[in-house]
């Protein structure tokens, strides 16, 4: 392994390295963002239909005063339908634990940049008359370190491409990040968004049903 670094300059592969985990970092970053914000909409989104769930069920059981086509089975049926479908999206969601995975993945940047930390004091060492060390002692400290970045990797999920594709937005100018504005299309993106439209369709249909029939 040594013989292979002798080839190489070793504080060239050490400022390589801190590159390579910086990028990893800011994807880290940009993943914990998402996730935590994630976990803030669906608060939210499922207060709401929540509510609208309680609503139904109600109307389901004393809204004949009301109006009378809240006495049709057909209204029970999918008061009933829906009440049970806020019960799953609730399960599904606390199963994903956005705000958990969120944190463990801030830790997880943490424990990244103590890796990067570590290398470039290593490159202080090798530009440090008083601390130089043998060639061969920054490998193997290097290659530690390396073995720690791979451990930390291994331990913990993958990121979705977009994070990546944010985080590289950032380092762009501003102009260049306004035009070209990365959208979310991941699957818990897109089954969020479907539960805010449920959220105004809803309502919305009742109340236009409750007038045509009126």
């Amino acid at each position: 392994m040594s013989s292979e670094y002798e080839e190489i300059n070793i504080l060239t592969e050490i400022e390589k390295k801190i590159n390579t985990l910086n990028k990893t970092r800011n994807t880290r970053i940009r993943m914990s963002l998402r996730l935590k914000d994630y976990s803030e909409k669906w608060k939210l989104i499922l207060f709401i239909l929540n509510i609208e769930a309680v609503i139904f069920v109600l109307l389901s059981l004393g809204g004949e005063g009301i109006n009378p086509m809240f006495k049709e089975a057909v209204f029970s049926i999918i008061a009933g339908i829906f009440s049970i479908y806020v019960i799953l999206i609730q399960y599904y969601i606390n199963e994903l634990n956005y705000n958990e995975r969120a944190l463990k993945v801030h830790y997880h940047q943490l424990d990244i940049e103590d890796l990067i930390l570590r290398l470039k004091s290593l490159i202080i060492k090798k530009n440090s008359e008083e601390n130089r060390l043998k060639e061969k002692e920054y490998i193997d400290e290097f290659n530690i370190i390396m073995f720690e970045y791979q451990v930390v990797i291994k331990n913990n999920e993958n990121h979705h491409p977009i994070d990546y594709e944010k985080s590289m937005i950032k380092k762009e100018s501003d102009e260049d990040s306004k035009q070209k504005k990365i959208k979310d299309f991941t699957v818990d993106n897109i089954v969020l968004n479907f539960n805010i439209v449920l959220i105004i369709l809803i309502p919305l249909l009742t109340t236009i049903m409750f007038i045509t029939l009126r």
